[in-house]
């Protein structure tokens, strides 16, 4: 009598994913009660989600679930489990799939796995790296001698584990070297796949429901109208890739050939093999894929995050710039949005650039000059203005007064001296905090009133880093009262010539010849 087929770990009807409501209560769920909870509003965080792994994971549910609904004819999203198992049947059988394609282990490779496609050789001896622990060969991060997070920290993974471990391989990573083709999704093999988004607030289960409205309203929109969805569900052979037309709008890929076995002992181990070509032919589009959280410039590329992370001045850019919105980046005040939300793991040529996540009140006022592209237009103008204003601060203000302090008070200053960087990057840090919490409340106000309450507020900021300088700076002591004197009186010169607004009385000749403006 032949032996039953190893069908292991089916999310469809496992409790493998550990979940914590609002009150603190844990409970096991399988991935339809997971969207279940979610759809019908359940405060829900998946607790064994790191960081990193949150877009990830987040942007998988919600592009499933858009799938699911539409391959159903499903009006609404909130639906019972049993409901949301069948819906994800009828997408996977969409596909020419049936339950494997939502199962962890499973024995024959002509069918798919959860995340790894058939293999057409139907041997794993083609998959030649093996793995049983989740290090950097099947999540995105790179680390330097395991000092940011240790790349083998887990040694018998959870079948959780696996699942946000396969779901961040599978459509975050970039390239790493021959044989190892990143996602479609994202301008280069050294890029990232972001997120850029409004949110109603920062629970997991309204971010879901929002973001399923905004991609199956927007649906049209996306270029690519092709049919498949999991992508996971057909065969590759590794040697020959998709192209864009060939797969739906919401399609979940896959980048690297993967499959899960149960090793000698019971456990399970990861069998990996290279690819002689990207999985999706998206090269010449430079990530520009329709990717419903990833903005794309004027020139048709993709964002790509640097290690800055999501700074004001980025903010601002990606905000108000010249950037075409994924449809989960749009403003929708119909949904409820308070928040602009951006979240990234920079990755770069042999290293990762950290883990960047930013929230944004937007209060009521500012959603309403968002959503009108006039207003919208002359908002983006005095943010970028305010940019320039914060850096007018940092370099001809704050960073001459500093030198003069330093330096002793000296004919003459060496601008090269990166000793007061620190002060700097705090005064940065200051502006950031208060950035977008003064361009919305003074939005309303006439630009004379709102440069000038903002080139006040910057010329308080850089006093502070100036005192705290004074008070801790090491300074020669033969030169120590003509340094303070003469850095303080370099700042007020400063400030009044280049933030002219912040003072109510003219500038005078003397205060505009001072030593720091030589920069």
């Amino acid at each position: 009598m032949p032996a039953a087929p190893v069908l292991l770990h089916c999310l469809l009807d496992d409790p493998a994913l550990g979940v914590e409501d609002d009150h603190g209560r844990r409970d096991k769920v399988s991935l339809p009660g997971l969207l279940a909870r979610l759809s019908q509003g359940i405060p829900t965080t998946l607790t064994g989600v790191q960081a990193h792994q949150q877009h990830a994971m987040h942007s998988f549910l919600v592009q499933l679930a858009a799938i699911a609904l539409h391959r159903g004819g499903a009006g609404e999203a909130a639906h019972d489990e049993p409901s949301w198992r069948d819906l994800l049947l009828e997408a996977a059988r969409g596909d020419g799939a049936g339950a494997e394609a939502f199962t962890l282990v499973v024995a024959d490779l002509a069918k798919p796995a959860f995340m790894q496609p058939p293999v057409p050789e139907g041997t794993l001896e083609v998959l030649k790296n093996e793995h049983t622990r989740l290090g950097a060969e099947l999540d995105v991060l790179i680390t330097s001698k395991n000092h940011d997070i240790k790349m083998d920290r887990i040694d018998r993974p959870s079948v959780e584990e696996w699942v946000f471990a396969l779901v961040m391989l599978q459509t975050m990573q970039g390239f790493l070297g021959a044989g190892n083709y990143g996602v479609a999704r994202m301008n280069g093999g050294f890029a990232s796949r972001p997120c850029v988004a409004f949110a109603p607030d920062q629970g997991d289960a309204a971010r879901f429901l929002r973001d399923v409205r905004a991609l199956r309203d927007g649906r049209e929109s996306i270029a690519s109208q092709g049919k498949l969805a999991l992508v996971w569900c057909a065969p590759w052979k590794g040697d020959t890739s998709l192209a864009l037309s060939d797969v739906d709008p919401f399609f979940i890929e896959i980048c690297r050939r993967v499959r899960l076995a149960l090793g000698p002992k019971g456990s399970i181990v990861a069998h990996r093999g290279s690819s002689k070509a990207a999985r999706i032919d998206a090269k010449d589009v430079t990530g520009n894929t329709g990717d419903p959280w990833t903005p794309v410039a004027r020139d048709g590329k993709a964002l790509t995050m640097s290690e800055t992370g999501f700074n004001y001045a980025r903010v601002q850019d990606l905000m108000f710039g010249d950037w075409k919105a994924g449809v989960a980046g749009d403003l929708h005040g119909e949904l409820g949005d308070r928040f602009w939300v951006g979240k990234v793991l920079v990755r770069g040529q042999g290293k990762t650039g950290g883990y960047h996540e930013r929230w944004v009140p937007v209060p009521p006022r500012a959603r309403s000059i968002l959503s009108r592209v006039d207003e919208r237009s002359r908002l983006g103008v005095r943010a970028k203005a305010w940019v320039e204003r914060a850096s007018v601060a940092r370099l001809k203000v704050l960073k001459p007064a500093l030198l003069t302090l330093l330096q002793g008070g000296p004919d003459k200053l060496k601008f090269d001296d990166d000793r007061v960087d620190g002060f700097l990057d705090r005064l940065d840090v200051a502006i950031d905090e208060e950035f977008f919490g003064l361009l919305f409340s003074l939005a309303d106000q006439s630009s004379e009133v709102a440069d000038a309450a903002v080139e006040r507020r910057l010329v308080e900021l850089a006093r502070t880093q100036l005192d705290s300088a004074l008070s801790s700076l090491p300074v020669p002591s033969a030169r120590r009262w003509r340094a303070d004197a003469h850095s303080r009186g370099v700042f007020e010169g400063s400030a009044r010539k280049h933030l002219k607004a912040a003072f109510p009385t003219a500038i005078s000749p003397e205060l505009a010849s001072t030593e720091g403006d030589r920069s």
